[in-house]
């Protein structure tokens, strides 16, 4: 099974994304895919449509339905509420229970971004394999950590032990025990990170039996252990209302949070498939070509005398003009009702001018 978590707003790239159209549905992919379209064809090759599960929120489900993935319609999951990561993955984990019944030991699930960019999928493809059963095997909770390619400030970070966990790796693919989780760090504890060789980019891709998954959340937060077993109960009796009225009780928090920082018992592979986070403006700069002078250029903007810039004109020149000229490190993004102007070393604060918005209550959100 997999779980494509397709839930966020993507509220850092504002002005294109909104509301009623977050990142994931976006054109941000290769090959001009949007990156929710991506994720699926990616791991399509690996399991097949009837098996993959899309979790969405309700105030999205329908751009979602409507995005012709070719994903069965009663495979999209609909969240009564955003509670972050957590309660995505624990509302996918009681769907599954209910629909498959068990004690979930029968289902090994693999919950995947819908806003991540690879660059190689047959390696992609083959890791995943191999994390999938090292999940089935060990009975652990796996993910991947990302090789690290810069000393990069605006991921976590997983610390590998030193040598793999278990005398057989999964088709040569060996796991390593997670020592620690780092939250995004300052750009010296960044620099060490890369020249250790033991600390890898937090990718939250993950892969685990419901069952382990079930076991380890017991531990961590039982609470919504609690949760996920009453939802699978009413959602099995057809009973919406009581169970939407059980997933509002959780609090909103990230699964890093609510699990995977608090278990033992937490397995990694080292990925070195191409991997971005399409996280904030800036990582345009490595998903898409750029000219000479370093600049992505989308919307035939007119740009003269400028450097590392990125100029997105949603519109395109037939409906509105943009020129930037003599400038440098900026984002200009250009929406039929919005702009967007700012340094790009801070494209990760894009959030701020959404907050601004809302505290105003302004409809361009």
């Amino acid at each position: 099974m997999a779980v494509i978590m397709a839930g966020g707003s993507g509220e850092r790239f504002w002005p294109l994304s909104r509301r009623s159209r977050p990142k994931q549905l976006l054109r941000l992919g290769s090959g001009n895919n949007s990156l929710l379209d991506q994720a699926i064809q990616n791991i399509a090759t690996l399991i097949p449509r009837e098996r993959i599960f899309l979790a969405t929120g309700n105030y999205i489900a329908g751009k979602v339905r409507e995005a012709e993935s070719d994903i069965p319609s009663e495979n999209i999951l609909v969240e009564p509420s955003k509670k972050n990561t957590a309660g995505c993955l624990v509302y996918a984990a009681a769907n599954l229970l209910a629909r498959y019944g068990g004690d979930g030991s029968n289902i090994v699930m693999a919950a995947l971004p819908a806003d991540h960019n690879i660059l190689d999928t047959d390696r992609y493809l083959e890791l995943a394999h191999a994390a999938f059963e090292t999940a089935e095997r060990e009975n652990a909770l796996v993910t991947f950590g990302i090789k690290p390619d810069r000393a990069e400030t605006g991921y976590g970070y997983l610390e590998f032990d030193a040598e793999p966990a278990g005398p057989s790796p999964a088709h040569g693919i060996a796991a390593y025990k997670v020592a620690k989780f780092h939250e995004k760090p300052d750009d010296e504890s960044a620099e060490k990170y890369l020249a250790s060789g033991r600390h890898f980019w937090n990718s939250g891709m993950f892969f685990w039996r419901v069952s382990t998954f079930l076991e380890e959340l017991a531990l961590a937060s039982p609470g919504m252990e609690t949760v996920v077993r009453k939802l699978a109960e009413k959602i099995a009796a057809g009973d919406d209302d009581s169970a939407c009225a059980a997933f509002n009780t959780l609090d909103s928090i990230s699964i890093d949070y609510a699990l995977m920082e608090k278990s033992q018992n937490v397995l990694a592979i080292r990925a070195d498939f191409g991997w971005d986070d399409v996280g904030a403006w800036d990582s345009l700069d490595r998903t898409f070509p750029r000219d000479g002078r370093g600049n992505v250029v989308i919307g035939d903007p007119v740009i003269i005398d400028s450097d590392n810039t990125i100029v997105y004109n949603e519109p395109g020149l037939d409906s509105i003009a943009v020129g930037v000229l003599g400038v440098k490190d900026l984002v200009v993004i250009v929406t039929k009702d919005g702009v967007l102007v700012a340094p790009k070393d801070r494209a990760q604060e894009v959030r701020k001018v959404v907050d601004e918005l809302k505290r105003r209550d302004e409809s361009h959100l």
